[in-house]
């Protein structure tokens, strides 16, 4: 669940939202992120060594759990902060990592007391769910899948028997040696989501974000972007890693062979995006990045569009109307390098208008 839902006096109607559509007398394994901003102080109080960030960022929890009623909860989040104060003085990477994902936990502290007291589910937070990564800091950590699969399945399968939901923090993994590492940001939460579905064999994974699913453009810069109603998953990959959709660039990487059943959406809507093992063949969507100094790369998004001589030919013909550095070929992908900002959003624009003839 991304952070930009859990904001302060939402908490309570977003997660009863979120577990009266996906629970339905079924096991639940609610994986949650940071409230929003809460990542960004935790970042300015470590690097910045400032306590009043550190004392912003668990305000946002404190005020929440006042709102609510959890009195007991408000100590120990006191308690968090005086333990956290002392961290952020050091300068060690490792302990970086300690402070940032402490957001993802404190969300798991405030949501399993939600669960527990104010909707009355039977709920148990689990704030290492066994995802094993190496110790590479700074949000660049690989995961070790044959070690963490054996864990989580151990750990969270036993406690899916004693409970109704597990709330499971995003955004973190643990060494062999018990240190926290991040999973890195834009969507690490979901990469935690996507490998603990994979590791289970869960039937279905929801991804709940504000914007209620895929759209074929950034609405920044696309003006009439559409909510896609399917994608397959190499298409969803290929979207998050050359950044169309605010995914963890490594979300789908572990359902491109599953069976799990996605649905990206947002708590308040009936409709969304779903992720299937298969894709029609028509280009779904763009992406525009920066990826080097002054250097805008403009992708058009869709299933082997670059394998099929029409739509190929077509793209090609867009996009070399424009003064570009070079264009590729993915499997999935055309792409176009622009030195200039305002060409490469009018190159977007007008690729955007053709993707729109196919799926309007």
């Amino acid at each position: 669940m991304g952070g930009s839902l859990l904001t302060g006096g939402n908490v309570l109607s977003v997660i009863g939202r979120v577990v009266g559509r996906d629970y339905s007398g079924n096991k639940l394994v609610l994986v949650v992120s940071a409230m929003k901003g809460v990542t960004d102080l935790l970042i300015r109080a470590f690097d910045n060594h400032d306590p009043n960030a550190l004392d912003e960022a668990l305000s946002i929890y404190m005020n929440e759990a006042l709102n609510l009623g959890f009195n007991k909860l408000v100590s120990s989040l006191e308690l968090i902060r005086e333990d956290l104060r002392r961290f952020i003085s050091l300068g060690d990477p490792w302990i970086r990592d300690y402070v940032i994902v402490h957001g993802e936990l404190l969300s798991t502290l405030l949501v399993e007391r939600v669960l527990n007291d104010s909707l009355g589910f039977k709920a148990k937070a689990v704030y290492e769910p066994g995802i094993v990564t190496d110790g590479n800091w700074g949000g660049f950590a690989s995961v070790d899948h044959e070690s963490s699969s054996k864990n989580v399945v151990g750990k969270l399968g036993n406690m899916l028997s004693k409970y109704d939901v597990i709330v499971v923090p995003g955004f973190l993994g643990i060494t062999n040696d018990g240190r926290y590492t991040s999973l890195g940001r834009g969507g690490g939460s979901d990469y935690t989501a996507s490998l603990l579905a994979s590791y289970l064999g869960a039937s279905r994974l929801t991804f709940y974000t504000d914007s209620g699913g895929i759209l074929s453009g950034d609405p920044r810069i696309i003006n009439d972007p559409v909510l896609l109603r399917e994608v397959g998953y190499d298409e969803a990959y290929t979207a998050s890693l050359l950044g169309a959709k605010k995914f963890h660039p490594r979300t789908f990487e572990p359902l491109l062979k599953s069976r799990v059943l996605t649905i990206i959406t947002d708590p308040w809507r009936e409709d969304g995006t779903y992720v299937v093992n298969n894709c029609t063949l028509s280009p779904k969507l763009i992406a525009l990045n920066e990826v080097g100094k002054g250097i805008f790369k403009v992708s058009v998004i869709g299933c082997r569009i670059s394998q099929i001589d029409h739509l190929r030919s077509e793209a090609y013909k867009i996009i070399t109307s424009y003064d570009t550095e070079g264009v590729k070929d993915e499997q999935h992908a055309v792409s176009a390098l622009l030195n200039n900002w305002d060409d490469a959003v009018s190159l977007a624009r007008e690729l955007h208008r053709w993707v729109r003839a196919w799926i309007a």
